[in-house]
């Protein structure tokens, strides 16, 4: 429940927060953010590195042996550290050599203050010692900061340049607020590990870090490559209408975090989840393209902007497939390949549906733009949904004949 009430913030408060920035920020600037945002999220997803499985798996297993935790917990922090270093310094070349990004520099400077709240904000470490509630509290007060510092302060168009910097500001003290839970709750002091630590759990974290980042490279990638090949306003209809198409997918995100610590240690409940993931899914893709004309009017007709709203309909319905899709590939890819250790398999799965969906994007997305890329994310959902479950059934059936 926790959990839950966690996403379910993290679904809600942007929606909130976007109608309110069209009105005053306007769609071509909110586009400008959104591009922005699309690259600082793959900064993101290197500083996590997979840890949201890996680390979550290794914890799981050992979370009541205090010495063990806090190996763990310094080995990883300690790799996200250096990644934020790396991060940092790609970053600065970005600005400095990428003129479409120079151009809007103070943007992607206060951004860089969201990748330190990233750093100090281990999700990783609460999932894996099934602490919800702590994720939930950090969440609150990161969401609301934000949402807040927006509704008092965005009060012109030429705000638009702080979104960023109230995003960050968001992160950084839900991110203080972890580090000190974790010192008082769990007496865990930070110590660098050493370099060899790092390598170890560099190796460890590497298809896990493949499985979290192939939604990044189809799915960011698409709304980075409209930016590219479009116009700002195209960037604001791609990324609001993934964010829709988001909030339908809260249920199937929960379960698979929720469930993949419980599953590592109950392998026998994997068929009954099974089902449930796939039942879900149906339900919340059907409910994605037949609701979507009542719900996107209802959220934006605030702002009188039929033609704009007509646009993110379009989008939503090209992408209502993927919560149906995202559960196939819960069920028999994260909560089934992964749980049967199957990480390298997985891992190829993954790099094979994010190149496939890349080259569709670049052939897609500069004729349709923001049609073209809900389509790509579409197409690399279903090879990744496909041949996660056409595997898992392949390993199952070995078990059973061992």
């Amino acid at each position: 429940m926790s959990y839950f009430l966690f996403k379910v913030i993290d679904a809600i408060i942007p929606l909130i927060i976007i109608p309110y920035l069209f009105k005053v920020v306007g769609i071509e600037n909110y586009g400008i953010y959104a591009f922005a945002y699309a690259l600082i999220f793959y900064l993101q997803n290197i500083i996590q590195f997979g840890f949201l499985l890996s680390a979550v798996r290794t914890i799981a297993v050992i979370r009541d042996n205090k010495k063990k935790l806090s190996k763990v917990y310094n080995n990883v922090f300690t790799t996200q550290v250096y990644f934020f270093i790396l991060t940092m310094f790609l970053l600065v070349l970005l600005i400095v050599l990428v003129p479409k990004i120079g151009e809007h520099y103070i943007i992607y400077c206060f951004f860089s203050l969201l990748l330190i709240g990233e750093l100090f904000s281990p999700m990783w470490f609460f999932l894996g010692v099934e602490k919800m509630r702590f994720i939930t509290i950090v969440n609150v007060i990161s969401k609301s900061a934000f949402a807040i510092l927006c509704f008092v302060l965005i009060k012109e168009e030429s705000d638009y340049i702080y979104i960023s910097l109230y995003h960050a500001t968001g992160y950084i003290v839900s991110g203080i607020i972890a580090q000190i839970i974790i010192y008082k709750q769990f007496g865990i002091r930070f110590r660098f590990a050493q370099f060899h630590e790092v390598k170890q759990t560099i190796k460890k974290a590497w298809s896990s870090f493949l499985t979290l980042i192939s939604p990044t490279i189809y799915h960011n990638t698409s709304i980075f490559l409209v930016g590219i090949f479009g116009v700002p306003s195209h960037v604001g209809f791609m990324q609001i209408g993934s964010k829709a198409s988001g909030a339908f997918g809260v249920v199937n995100t929960i379960m698979t975090s929720v469930l993949y610590p419980f599953l590592n240690r109950n392998k026998s409940a994997i068929n009954i989840t099974r089902y449930v993931f796939i039942a879900f899914g149906i339900l919340l893709s059907l409910s994605m393209y037949f609701f979507a004309d009542v719900l996107i009017n209802l959220w934006l007709n605030r702002m009188d902007r039929q033609s704009e709203s007509f646009e993110i309909i379009r989008v939503v319905k090209y992408l209502s497939p993927s919560p149906f899709l995202a559960s196939m590939i819960s069920a028999f890819g994260v909560n089934g390949l992964m749980i049967y250790k199957k990480d390298k398999l997985y891992s190829n799965i993954i790099i094979i549906g994010s190149f496939l969906g890349l080259v569709a994007g670049l052939i897609l997305i500069p004729r349709y733009h923001y049609i073209g890329g809900a389509i790509t994310i579409i197409f690399a959902l279903s090879v990744k949904a496909l041949l996660s479950c056409f595997y898992l059934i392949k390993t199952m059936r070995k078990q059973k004949q061992i």
